[in-house]
């Protein structure tokens, strides 16, 4: 284990993206995924439902590891200008009408994480990064989903992907739109769980 981690990392999700940037932040990590029902309660905003998706995950996990380990869990959703909560499509014609809504427009992506230790959670943050696309064509989003990119990912893109080229501006943090606030999340590592990457002194 890396000299200045004194406490385990469970990360619980399944995403490879998030296990990349942790990686690439010098943490050493065990990947448990999370299984909870993603499912928007009546009236609930996207800020909530993520933010609860993202206790409820690091809880699930929280049975399975030990009581000093520290558990991060996150959940990114798309939401439309028009407050439409788009997850992961379930079909072609589910990631083509994704892609309309979302071609020649600005959208918000959130992402909610917690850290927990023990049942507890130590902090709970929503982040939130406008993401805005050019018009895209009727034959570069039957291409894009061709590709067989959009079907693991929220609003149904990826932004470190082929959908690169549909973006023409970003506010807010980038790594956000990928699926992790990682200087957010590095920051509150350090801070209540006295994990330190090696970028942060």
């Amino acid at each position: 284990m890396n000299s200045k981690q004194k406490n385990k990392l469970i990360l619980a999700s399944g995403s490879p993206r998030r296990k990349e940037m942790l990686t690439a932040s010098g943490l050493e990590f065990l990947v448990i995924p999370a299984n909870i029902d993603e499912i928007p309660k009546t009236n609930e905003s996207g800020k909530d439902y993520v933010k609860r998706n993202a206790f409820e995950k690091a809880l699930a996990v929280t049975k399975q590891v030990s009581p000093n380990d520290i558990i991060l869990s996150a959940d990114t959703i798309v939401v439309t200008k028009n407050d439409v909560i788009l997850e992961k499509p379930l079909s072609e014609e589910h990631a083509e009408n994704m892609l309309k809504m979302l071609s020649n427009e600005s959208h918000l992506v959130y992402t909610g994480y917690t850290l927990m230790q023990n049942g507890t959670e130590l902090i709970s943050r929503v982040i939130e990064t406008i993401v805005t696309f050019r018009k895209i064509s009727a034959d570069e989003i039957q291409a894009y989903i061709a590709s067989k990119e959009p079907f693991d990912k929220a609003g149904g893109y990826g932004i470190q992907g082929k959908a690169m080229g549909f973006v023409t501006n970003v506010n807010g943090s980038y790594t956000n739109v990928i699926g992790l606030p990682l200087a957010e999340v590095l920051v509150d590592l350090t801070n209540f769980a006295g994990i330190k990457p090696f970028a942060i002194k």
